[in-house]
């Protein structure tokens, strides 16, 4: 008989210690979420035009290279997001671009996507050489993705509108 209660109270234990390291996961995750943007880009209005998504993204890019320059690596994680959103939505907005540019700036996208996680990474870690590295790789993305657009993103107004 005790052993049979001894095999109960062990069970018992074993689902008690597997039901909080399943909590923990399941915070871990909401966690992860929430400081990876999962919610965070619900704040920023979407842009209407591939010229309103550079302006922000320009904005967004100054933003970040003044927190990096100021020293202020503990901000620079949420800038890194905003920006990572405002780039995302800019290839939709692009379709009046040519084939050939409008696949370099879904590349590029994906390539500052990458590189702004690493640098947000390394300003987490609370590198300052290592942030300003990294920002030279984002300055040089974003001058690529600028690029296909011509001055201001001028060559979208012309397909946007129709004309």
């Amino acid at each position: 008989m005790k052993t049979n209660v001894y095999s109960i109270r062990t069970a018992a234990l074993l689902a008690g210690a597997l039901l909080l390291f399943s909590a923990n996961q399941v915070l871990h995750a909401a966690e992860h979420k929430k400081e990876h943007g999962e919610q965070g880009h619900a704040d920023m209005a979407k842009p209407s035009s591939s010229a309103a998504a550079l302006e922000t993204i320009h904005k967004l890019h100054a933003e970040l290279a003044a927190q990096i320059k100021g020293k202020q690596l503990n901000s620079v994680h949420e800038t890194c997001e905003k920006l990572t959103a405002a780039a995302n939505a800019l290839p939709g907005l692009s379709k009046g671009l040519p084939a050939d540019k409008q696949k370099r700036v879904e590349g590029s996208v994906k390539n500052l996507a990458k590189a702004l996680d690493a640098l947000h990474d390394t300003a987490d870690e609370g590198n300052q050489a290592g942030t300003e590295k990294r920002l030279k790789s984002v300055d040089s993305l974003l001058s690529l993705i600028s690029a296909q657009y011509g001055a201001k993103g001028g060559d979208m107004k012309k397909s946007e509108h129709g004309h």
